[in-house]
C-alpha cells in the first residue's frame, strides 16, 4: 500500500507541474493586444536585421543584431551572387547595436549616376581562439542612394 501511496503522489507533483507547465505556454502564447509587434529603433537590439540608411555623401548601417556582422557594400549594377563572405576575414565588421558609416565614393562600382547599393552581409561568432567565423548565409539589403 506504501508503494501505491509514494507512486500516486510522485505522479500527482507531475500532473501539477504539467498543467503548470501548459499554462505557462498558453500565456506566453497569447496574443496581447496592448504588446507592441513592430520594433522600434529605440528599443535596442532587434535579432537579426542590419539598418542601412543614406544621406548623401553617406551610407549608415546599424548593427541591430545579436552577432558580429560583416559587410560589403556594391553598386546595384555591380551585384553578384555570393554565398559566402565574399572578403574573407577582412571584411569590415560592426559589433552588436554600433553602427558604421560608408561614403558613397567607398561603395564598390559607385559613380554619380548611382541610384541604388546593396549592402550584402552576414554574422560572425567568435571561436575558442577569439578569432571571428562566418556563419550562416550571406543576406542582402537595397538601399536607394
Amino acid at each position: 500500500m506504501r508503494h501505491f501511496s509514494t507512486t500516486f503522489k510522485t505522479r500527482g507533483r507531475y500532473a501539477a507541474m504539467a498543467a503548470g507547465l501548459a499554462l505557462t505556454l498558453v500565456a506566453c502564447n497569447s496574443n496581447d493586444a496592448a504588446a507592441p509587434t513592430t520594433p522600434r529603433p529605440s528599443q535596442g537590439i532587434v535579432a537579426g536585421t542590419l539598418e542601412a540608411t543614406a544621406a548623401k555623401p553617406t551610407l549608415t548601417l546599424r548593427n541591430t543584431t545579436e552577432f558580429v556582422v560583416g559587410y560589403m557594400v556594391v553598386d546595384k549594377d555591380m551585384a553578384t551572387v555570393a554565398l559566402f563572405p565574399p572578403c574573407g576575414q577582412n571584411c569590415p565588421t560592426i559589433v552588436q547595436g554600433q553602427q558604421a558609416t560608408v561614403d558613397y565614393s567607398r561603395i564598390a562600382g559607385y559613380t554619380e549616376r548611382s541610384t541604388e547599393a546593396i549592402v550584402m552581409w552576414w554574422t560572425y561568432q567568435r571561436a575558442a581562439d577569439g578569432t571571428l567565423a562566418p556563419t550562416g548565409g550571406v543576406n542582402s539589403t537595397r538601399v536607394r542612394l
